[in-house]
């Protein structure tokens, strides 16, 4: 299994409340998250989150819990950077680390104003085929790294519009829906959670035939549930349920800003 299927799962996860708007003194926090598929526990996520003067960085590692065989070799190691701009998350840059096995890509994006500068893919993947979207210009103006993406501004209503993505190698849009609210609790909080229903919409930098992009692109049963973090003033993922072509990933944070 490449990097499709499984990181298309780690950018709806979308992580861990990773700044403070306007805030001066420094924060740390982590949020662990499970990752079960079809009950049983496959990784374990820990999302370490560190704040100075405005500057945010996240880094986060995502490995394998060593149960059955089709997750096992996998293990993601994120790095995000960047500042927090009239409350909005505002990448500078980040690198993504993904491991299947013998099968290894590491990814880098340098962002600028919203605006992709530059991108790196290590090993280089040599020419594409005849099925694949190249990214353009036009699709790197307007986005955000997909940890920073789903970093919630305060509102009544954070469950609304698109957010442009880009990973270092694929541009995706995330659309954005309210799904309701209900009870949720786990170490760090305890409280109400917002659900938002999200569109998966591939732009630019995949495959149009593979399965697993299409079957996303296809739902209507990926939401994601969001609690508020009042040191760091965002809404960010707590649990949520994604419907895959093999079965259903459940992803629940036993762990959160603490």
């Amino acid at each position: 299994m490449r990097k499709t299927a499984i990181y298309q799962i780690v950018i709806a996860l979308v992580f861990l409340a990773g700044t403070a708007a306007a805030r001066a003194e420094d924060i740390t926090q982590q949020t662990v998250y499970t990752i079960a598929f079809s009950g049983i526990k496959i990784a374990d996520a820990v999302f370490d989150t560190t704040v100075n003067d405005g500057d945010y960085r996240i880094r986060a590692d995502i490995e394998a819990a060593g149960i059955g065989n089709l997750f096992t070799s996998i293990a993601v190691k994120v790095d995000a950077q960047g500042d927090w701009k009239d409350g909005r998350p505002e990448t500078k840059a980040f690198q993504l680390s993904y491991r299947d096995g013998d099968y290894a890509r590491d990814y880098g994006a340098e962002f600028s104003r919203r605006r992709v500068v530059s991108s790196t893919i290590e090993p280089d993947p040599g020419p594409r085929g005849n099925d694949w979207v190249d990214v353009t210009a036009k699709h790197l103006r307007g986005v955000i790294d997909p940890i920073s993406a789903l970093l919630l501004p305060p509102s009544n209503n954070p469950c609304q519009g698109k957010i442009a993505i880009f990973d270092g190698e694929t541009r995706l849009d995330l659309e954005l829906a309210p799904a309701g609210t209900k009870p949720f609790s786990t170490k760090g909080f305890s409280g109400r959670a917002v659900g938002c229903a999200m569109r998966f919409r591939p732009i630019a930098g995949y495959e149009r035939k593979d399965d697993d992009i299409q079957y996303l692109a296809n739902t209507r049963e990926l939401v994601v549930w969001f609690a508020f973090n009042e040191e760091l003033n965002v809404y960010a993922p707590v649990t949520a349920q994604i419907p895959l072509k093999i079965g259903r990933l459940t992803i629940y944070a036993s762990k959160f800003g603490v």
